[in-house]
């Protein structure tokens, strides 16, 4: 995911890369050959020196749009008329997957201001937010990598729309998160497992229920591949970026081991 916007305005207020910030993000359940993995974690290093020496991006400008309004992805030739020859307004990508919400009606989720970005560097963002459902899975949820990750929406490629009526969509799979204590027992000291941190903010959704996909990965790099066991994406429950100082729009999927999740079939549900 690309974003935008110079570095010019900034704040010495908030920093970020510390050791209490564990973003799952940044410690995907993926294993690189070496000594590739080892490139991967000097950036996130590099990143975390960058913020301290320079500080980091104030918030964007907020989007026209609120959260919890109604909106229409214009038709695909408007918003192509708004793209550079890179498919890019004010370096935001327009990405592949996106195509597929064009002439669809979705709520605004959230107001995208500052974000971390896929080099591990915190963004601003200005006029930009994220839809419920639009995500990289594209529209058929046949698309992107498998993360599930929320994409972006520039205001210009938006309209305001009334909501439309809720289609029934039956889930192939529930879980049930399972108690604080029994999460924790599965943890290491810096409160990981197989390297990926159960991060602040997931600590809220103990003990409830959700519909839930095995998380596969799409779009792997030859020197990537998944750790062992079973991870998890629930339905609705996204990172709201409590890991990171400066706070984070980019509202991750949150990542949930099996061992985190009571799992039953959809058959069982009630």
């Amino acid at each position: 995911m690309a974003v935008e916007e110079s570095w010019s305005t900034r704040t010495t207020e908030l920093r970020c890369g510390t050791a209490a910030n564990r973003c799952q993000y940044k410690s995907l359940p993926l294993r690189d050959l070496p000594p590739l993995g080892v490139v991967r974690r000097a950036r996130i290093v590099r990143e975390g020196l960058r913020e301290r020496r320079a500080a980091v991006p104030t918030p964007g400008r907020p989007s026209r749009f609120t959260e919890g309004d109604w909106v229409r992805v214009k038709d695909e030739a408007t918003v192509r008329a708004t793209l550079d020859a890179k498919d890019r307004h004010r370096g935001l990508w327009f990405t592949r997957s996106q195509w597929s919400f064009c002439g669809g009606v979705y709520q605004v989720e959230r107001i995208v201001r500052r974000m971390i970005d896929d080099h591990y560097r915190v963004r601003r963002l200005s006029g930009t937010v994220a839809l419920a459902g639009a995500t990289c899975h594209g529209a058929d949820g046949a698309q992107g990598c498998g993360l599930d990750c929320a994409l972006l929406f520039r205001d210009e490629w938006l309209e305001p729309a009334t909501a439309p009526v809720p289609a029934a969509r039956p889930a192939a799979l529930w879980a049930t998160v399972r108690s604080l204590p029994e999460i924790h027992a599965t943890l290491d000291p810096d409160g990981r497992l197989d390297g990926v941190p159960f991060q602040p903010g997931m600590e809220l959704h103990a003990d409830t229920r959700h519909s839930a996909t095995e998380l596969r990965h799409r779009s792997l790099a030859w020197w990537q591949h998944p750790t062992k066991g079973r991870w998890f994406i629930l339905n609705g429950l996204r990172c709201g970026g409590e890991p990171l100082a400066t706070g984070c729009d980019r509202r991750c999927a949150l990542l949930w081991h099996e061992s985190w999740l009571h799992l039953e079939p959809a058959a069982t549900a009630h």
